[in-house]
């Protein structure tokens, strides 16, 4: 007989891609500078094809600094790795004085840190001023990080251009040329502080003033003049697309806006989602768990504005043993504030994880030890150490993720 034939098991489908959403540029998929510093992010962009960047696609972190420019020059030369001590930042400072706010470098890994003084009239961003530290008063800063995207990761920043542009919002021109595009030549920016995103592709066509006149002759919108070059704008779809006109260039760039980009629905991981609420202005985001006692966690990160508080966590546990206890992380100089309060008493001490620096007590290292022994069944140098484990295995159990991934979350 002949053997029985067994049928091939079917294939599992491909699971459909979730188109991505501009904000997805913060993202560490797409930032490789991450969000955790003590300036104001305000924008990211990708841009690639252009003739004036010879080849290259590049990623661009926008963002303001106030206060003590020494401070923020400091910190951009740290993070890029420069190695140099306090000295070695004063002079990238005074080259920043002297070329009459101006500063630009390349850092260990690459990047290009552009600083510039801040300009009152520039929309992209709030306004921000200097403190008078080292006789610099007056406008603060705009840092940009420059990152060269790799051959390899190109396809995928193109992607997100590709699901923030719609081709189909462009059906009212498309007798006039052929709108369909490859994105050979695209970018895209995302503008936190406006909250919009402007998506652009550029066409090159053999007649561009033909195009243009015909257009022209045979519509009722608005055109005008910029910076040399024809521009006018259609609505479709609820989607306006403004069109430029470079006829000595050849090209057409169609640039696609959105607004509201933070009215969206919870993302899976996102903090929304996780449980945690948002005052009106969106600063600050606080999770709170009644049963069987209060417990929250608060997070106000630097880019979602100038919060009334000088922390980025906050975390209370109201029953450790009879203590209340309540634990700060400033991401400025990533310290930990920790304290405990029992029957009117409290105490408190600083710690900075990664260098493993414990201390600076308060009221007096014995009122600490006694407090946070009790607290913690602990002694010694030991007794600094459960607080934050404690923090850390709340965060694991009641949300999956560390600490760290907490605070790199999404709204929403």
């Amino acid at each position: 007989m002949p053997p029985e034939s067994t049928a091939e098991p079917t294939p599992e489908p491909t699971p459909e891609r979730e188109p991505y959403a501009a904000l997805d540029i913060l993202e560490a998929e797409f930032n490789p500078f991450g969000m955790d510093m003590p300036i104001t992010v305000f924008a990211a962009s990708f841009n690639k094809g252009s003739d004036k960047m010879e080849g290259k696609a590049q990623f661009v972190l926008s963002m303001t600094g106030s206060g003590n420019m020494f401070a923020v020059v400091a910190y951009q030369a740290d993070v890029a790795g420069l190695g140099l001590d306090d000295a070695g930042k004063m002079e990238l400072l005074d080259e920043y004085v002297a070329n009459d706010g101006f500063l630009e470098f390349t850092g260990k890994d690459g990047r290009i840190v552009t600083i510039k003084r801040a300009d009152p009239n520039d929309d992209r961003y709030e306004y921000v001023e200097s403190d008078g530290s080292h006789g610099i008063s007056g406008a603060g800063c705009v840092v940009e990080l420059t990152y060269n995207i790799p051959d390899a990761d190109i396809e995928k920043y193109t992607q997100l251009v590709q699901d923030n542009y719609s081709v189909d919002a462009l059906s009212p021109i498309a007798d006039y040329f052929d709108t369909a595009t490859d994105f050979a030549e695209c970018g895209i920016t995302v503008n936190v502080y406006k909250d919009e995103a402007r998506a652009y592709a550029v066409y090159y066509l053999p007649d561009v003033i033909s195009v243009q006149q015909i257009m022209q002759a045979n519509g009722d919108a608005k055109w005008w003049e910029w910076d040399g070059m024809t521009q006018t704008a259609l609505m479709y779809d609820n989607i306006e697309s403004k069109l430029t006109f470079d006829t000595e260039g050849g090209a057409i760039t169609v640039e696609q806006l959105q607004t509201e980009l933070s009215v969206r629905p919870a993302a899976e991981g996102s903090l929304t989602a996780l449980g945690f609420g948002f005052d009106d202005a969106g600063m600050c985001g606080v999770f709170e768990d009644r049963e069987p006692h209060y417990i929250s966690v608060a997070i106000a990160r630097p880019e979602w504005g100038e919060f009334n508080e000088d922390w980025n966590i906050e975390f209370i546990d109201t029953a450790i043993k009879g203590y209340s206890l309540r634990i700060t992380y400033h991401a400025k100089d990533g310290r930990y504030h920790i304290s405990v309060d029992k029957d009117g008493e409290s105490c408190a001490y600083d710690c900075y994880p990664e260098k493993d620096e414990f201390g600076w007590e308060y009221p007096d290292i014995e009122t600490v030890h006694r407090m946070f022994g009790d607290a913690f069944d602990s002694q010694g140098k030991e007794l600094y150490y459960p607080a934050l484990a404690h923090f850390e295995q709340f965060v694991q159990e009641h949300f999956g993720m560390s600490a760290r991934e907490l605070y790199a979350a999404p709204k929403q």
